[in-house]
């Protein structure tokens, strides 16, 4: 009976190890991933953090092309040395009637 009880023990022991790997394998893969998007999109997100003029197009030819290097390294260079649109300043009309009291 108590040999019964050791491969049942044993045999219950593969199998949560079993799960346990294929969870950790999920995981690793599930990370590789998010991190090989994160890579796909670093043109993109420096076009963006750059307020690029041409975020847009940077973005779409990023999507189209961003798999192959040469046009991945070409949007990153166009990313970081392109033009950089200005914010909108946030401007406070002037009410010449009603000068300031001070």
């Amino acid at each position: 009976m108590s040999a019964f009880l050791g491969i049942g023990i044993v045999l219950l022991a593969l199998i949560g190890l079993g799960i346990a790997a294929l969870f950790i394998h999920f995981v690793v893969w599930l990370l590789a991933a998010v991190l090989g998007l994160l890579i796909y999109f670093v043109p993109s997100v420096i076009a963006a953090a750059r307020h690029h003029e041409h975020f847009l197009w940077v973005l779409v030819l990023n999507i189209v092309l961003g798999w192959s290097g040469i046009a991945w390294v070409v949007l990153i260079v166009w990313a970081i040395l392109g033009e950089r649109r200005l914010p909108p300043l946030n401007r406070v009309r002037a009410d010449t009637s009603n000068p300031p009291v001070r």
